[in-house]
């Protein structure tokens, strides 16, 4: 069950900030390429599949973007000012190392930060607010700074990867670029052996800001089923239990199927099954409301059934967020195995729950 190391590195550290994510589709269009002919749509969503035009058919989705912040303003000395994209934390955005993507080439930047020393101490436990937060490029004044960067131009934490300890590896982007390496690996692993329905496999873009990628294709496709894969709260480190995390979810304990508003029931019950026969580890978490993924645009269609699936990740919404090989890859497996599993089940009103299961 060993992870592709080089395709999770590549995918974890391709830029890809919401509204900018053709570096990171690139890896994805061409990884897919190997065993089908990938699409994308003017939104930049990519999409791969394998026994095109079968039925019933799956789609499995991870998005392809990630949090970050853009350029907005240039002072008089030469500090650029941004507004974030996504959902941050002002803590953790000083003293860190990023990169402005430029049209000109990569523009290397530090965010600036006063010293503690001239910090009133009744301040130093807090953070400035994120829009009087600057990035030093080292420019000296309005004119060099704005030859070098531009109002709109995406901003990232400067990429390392890293294998902390074996299978267990730490990188940005993480949320979700593993969902993306799910949804590509569990199509390659359909292609081994299809069943006989087609899986579609799909990165979408903008999950992080209006879910534009998601929106856009829960209008043009029309599957049987949507399966969406995305990153939850680990609870097994410091501080984080699961009473505060909404329900266990542990690394390396496989993939966290949902059960609740997000997922049809007896999907989940099919997911349940095959997890069990494929004999691997898995987790069931409840989820109570909206999951504020991908599945919210998704399963807009009464005729589709939805399952979120999730690999654990601790310190989500971070530079850097940490997550087992293992459990990506179990996810993959159980996504491939789930498709070929409805392709022999399906058939008109199998997810309607309030019949009684077709035998």
């Amino acid at each position: 069950m060993a992870v592709d190391v080089d395709f999770l590195r590549d995918l974890s550290t391709a830029a890809g900030v919401s509204g900018y994510e053709e570096p990171v589709q690139r890896v994805v269009r061409d990884r897919l390429s190997r065993i089908t002919t990938p699409a994308v749509d003017a939104f930049g969503d990519v999409l791969g599949e394998v026994n095109k035009g079968a039925t019933p058919q799956v789609v499995v989705t991870g998005h392809a973007d990630q949090i970050g912040f853009v350029v907005t303003h240039v002072d008089d000395n030469g500090f650029v000012y941004f507004r974030t994209v996504g959902g941050w934390d002002p803590t953790i955005t000083q003293g860190r190392e990023y990169v402005i993507h430029t049209g000109a080439g990569p523009v290397a930047a530090v965010s600036g930060k006063r010293p503690t020393h001239l910090i009133p101490v009744d301040e130093r436990r807090t953070a400035p607010d994120l829009k009087d937060q600057w990035l030093d490029i080292g420019a000296t004044s309005r004119e060099e700074a704005e030859g070098r960067v531009s109002p709109g131009d995406p901003v990232t934490v400067r990429p390392s990867f890293v294998e902390l300890a074996p299978d267990t590896f730490g990188g940005p982007a993480l949320d979700d670029r593993v969902g993306v390496y799910v949804a590509v690996r569990a199509l390659e692993r359909y292609a081994e052996v299809p069943g006989r329905g087609s899986l579609l496999a799909l990165s979408t873009v903008g999950e992080e800001t209006v879910s534009l990628g998601a929106r856009g294709q829960a209008l043009r496709l029309r599957p049987q089923c949507t399966i969406v894969v995305d990153g939850d709260f680990a609870t097994d480190q410091p501080e984080l239990d699961a009473k505060k995390g909404g329900g266990l979810c542990e690394l390396g304990k496989g993939p966290v199927i949902a059960r609740g508003s997000c997922s049809n029931k007896r999907l989940f019950a099919l997911a349940c099954e095959v997890a069990e026969a494929e004999a691997m580890p898995f987790q069931v978490k409840a989820y109570p409301a909206p999951t504020h993924t991908d599945a919210d645009e998704l399963q807009v269609w009464p005729d589709v059934a939805n399952l979120n699936l999730a690999v654990p990740m601790r310190y989500m919404h971070s530079p850097f967020e940490v997550a087992r090989g293992c459990d990506a890859e179990w996810t993959a497996q159980l996504v491939a195995a789930l498709a070929r599993r409805i392709g022999e089940v399906h058939e008109p009103g199998y997810f309607v729950t309030l019949e009684e299961r077709p035998s």
